[in-house]
């Protein structure tokens, strides 16, 4: 990098914002498997592993953030009252040497190649400051006060301003103490108002930042599609006088199955494949037939707590395909009832989801109507819904 080795650099990320605009809190929000913070202090922490990190927060996220960040190796540094604040909090936090490259990343964009880093730290090491910039494409127009295009702007001229940027340590601090008090949007923009030059760095335009929600989705086909499968199998037998319950619909005047809970083993194994394909266990684990409280219960309890697991860990089921191994009762009837029925548990439109059903021909424990098997295969997708 220019003569600048990694020891000889700094990262400061910035994760003190209110995310007002966006409504939650962005950063939390997982995007392929990983939170969107997670995801932009990676970027850093992949493309200069050996730097410093010190990752600035809201002030009453100082100790949360601390206990689970302390343990990677990351420092964590209370925000301050605005953007250029946290930054300095966050400065101070590394006390840098003035030779330092010192990169500043917005915890809000989680996607920022290692070269595109590599690059603005060759470039500030060189020449003091410099930043990642991204070519405006869409036609730029000036409005009126009124709402009304007063003229179009030339773009041959005009960047986006992205992060990280980076600045010898010793260059910012002089701005800053020249600045005082004044107010700026970012740390290119104090060095700017100090008469400063500051190098414009090509970067992938894909390093949005997360400002609304839609732009999650936007992020995630960047960082590509991953999908985990998780295949369930429960087997019931038959138990007269008790109901017959398949994917939440009640067959009336069939004899039920016999179980702790209300024994759906089309629920039972659509739960197991999605706690499988999360890597949470089984359905015997967070239900077991031992407690009481799960007597005659619900089985659609089981898949939406399962769904919920899986959300937890970044995950939402995108396909669910289910079999029926059954002699009696007959399926069909009731197969868009309980395709509808299924679907709505999972969250899914009814194309999403299969319900389909075969018989054993006669032969084994299915073939001579003693029980039922349910074979369930789920998909699951990386979740980027708040």
């Amino acid at each position: 990098m220019a003569g600048v080795t990694e020891p000889e650099v700094a990262v400061v990320v910035v994760a003190a914002g209110s995310s007002t605009r966006f409504g939650a809190d962005k950063l939390g929000v997982v995007v392929a498997g990983q939170s969107v913070l997670e995801r932009a202090v990676g970027a850093m922490r992949a493309a200069l592993p050996a730097a410093p990190l010190v990752l600035v927060v809201r002030p009453d996220q100082v100790e949360s953030a601390g206990t689970l960040w302390g343990p990677r190796g990351v420092l964590v540094a209370p925000g301050g009252a605005r953007r250029q604040d946290s930054v300095r909090n966050g400065f101070a936090a590394l006390a840098p040497d003035d030779d330092t490259v010192v990169v500043v990343h917005d915890g809000a964009r989680p996607f920022v190649p290692a070269g595109d880093v590599a690059r603005v730290v060759a470039a500030a090491a060189a020449g003091g400051a410099a930043l990642l910039v991204a070519p405006v494409v869409d036609t730029v127009k000036r409005l009126r006060t009124d709402g009304t295009v007063d003229a179009t702007v030339p773009r041959d001229k005009l960047v986006r301003a992205l992060t990280p940027q980076a600045f010898r340590a010793g260059v910012l601090g002089a701005a800053w103490a020249d600045a005082g008090d004044a107010h700026w949007t970012d740390e290119a923009a104090l060095i700017e108002g100090r008469g400063g030059s500051v190098a414009a760095v090509a970067g992938d335009a894909r390093n949005v930042k997360v400002t609304q929600p839609e732009d999650l989705a936007l992020v995630a086909g960047f960082l590509g599609r991953r999908t985990r499968v998780g295949q369930g199998v429960d087997v019931h037998p038959f138990a007269p006088g008790r109901a017959l319950w398949l994917c939440g619909v009640e067959l009336a005047g069939e004899t039920g199955l016999a179980g702790h809970s209300d024994a759906d083993v089309a629920l039972h194994a659509v739960a197991d494949a999605i706690l499988g394909a999360c890597g949470a266990g089984d359905i015997g684990e967070h239900f077991p037939p031992s407690e009481e409280r799960w007597r005659d219960a619900p089985s659609e309890l089981f898949v939406r707590r399962a769904s919920t697991l899986a959300s937890e860990r970044g995950w939402r089921v995108s396909a669910c395909d289910l079999t029926l191994l059954a002699e009696a009762p007959r399926i069909s009837p009731h197969r868009a009832a309980m395709r509808s029925r299924l679907a709505g548990m999972l969250d899914l439109a009814p194309e999403d989801v299969s319900v389909k059903a075969t018989t054993c021909e006669g032969m084994g424990f299915v073939g001579r109507r003693e029980g039922i098997v349910a074979f369930a295969l789920v998909t699951l997708e990386p979740s980027v819904r708040p």
